[in-house]
């Protein structure tokens, strides 16, 4: 994979800081990440207000409108203009979107995930080997470049049944990930039904219901998942395990899709 030049690109910047280390202290200088303040706006209506590292935009634009379930496909998109802070799509319905909206540094607003909603479970058939899935941890480390650098990123791939990554992206946001990563995907005329998702993090429902309105079956991470998260997975039937640490890996719903030896 190409290496990023986040300095040069103002994702990252760099800061003199004092290094204290037991009674020892000595000067040095560390590479931290920038943000950005994202306004979204969809045929007028604003629909986001967030915190996003300032890379891969247009993917994000795709991605998050699909993951909150604004639009179904990306062929329904009109026009992107990105003038941060400011995103503004405009679609072929022109359409003006209602209720709740993201505000927060991360991402994930839980639209329409009211207490006891029942989500269309997705369709069962794609399958993974656990041994896919286990290797995918070294293909999350390849792709945290920034992370390695300054401890600030998360990161999120799509990658398709044989092991192969589709797209993979960092951003400071664990949800704005996800974002990405499903708009990369789409850009490339992906069939996210037979992908899984991989992401650094915890799994809480917002995290999961971006996965199901994507259409992906099946998403895993290296940390854990939550009640809500699990809750909402079963119900949509998709395929959900976290501590996913070779040679190990918890599944909380969905084992019919992961094949062992």
């Amino acid at each position: 994979m190409t290496q990023i030049d986040s300095l040069t690109l103002g994702i990252t910047k760099e800061y003199p800081v004092i290094k204290a280390h037991g009674t020892e202290c000595r000067d040095a200088t560390v590479e931290v990440c920038t943000e950005s303040r994202i306004i979204f706006s969809l045929n007028g209506s604003i629909v986001g207000d967030l915190s996003i590292t300032p890379l891969d935009l247009e993917a994000f634009a795709i991605g998050y409108l699909i993951c909150e379930g604004y639009i179904c496909s990306r062929e329904e998109i009109k026009e992107i203009t990105i003038n941060l802070p400011d995103i503004s799509v405009k679609t072929n319905t022109g359409a003006v979107p209602s209720g709740q909206f993201s505000k927060n540094s991360s991402g994930g607003s839980c639209r329409e995930l009211l207490p006891g909603s029942t989500p269309n479970p997705l369709q069962d058939g794609f399958v993974l080997y656990a041994e896919t899935i286990l290797n995918s941890m070294d293909k999350v480390n390849d792709y945290s470049v920034i992370w390695k650098r300054t401890g600030g990123m998360h990161c999120s791939l799509i990658i398709d049944e044989h092991g192969s990554v589709i797209s993979g992206v960092e951003d400071m946001g664990r949800h704005t990930t996800v974002d990405k990563a499903v708009g990369m995907a789409l850009i490339k005329g992906t069939d996210l039904s037979r992908c899984y998702l991989v992401c650094s993090g915890r799994l809480p429902v917002d995290m999961v219901a971006k996965a199901y309105r994507a259409g992906i079956p099946v998403m895993v991470s290296n940390n854990a998942a939550f009640a809500g998260g699990i809750d909402f997975a079963k119900k949509a039937n998709m395929t959900l395990a976290g501590f996913v640490r070779p040679p190990n890996m918890t599944i909380y719903t969905g084992g019919q899709r992961i094949l062992f030896p």
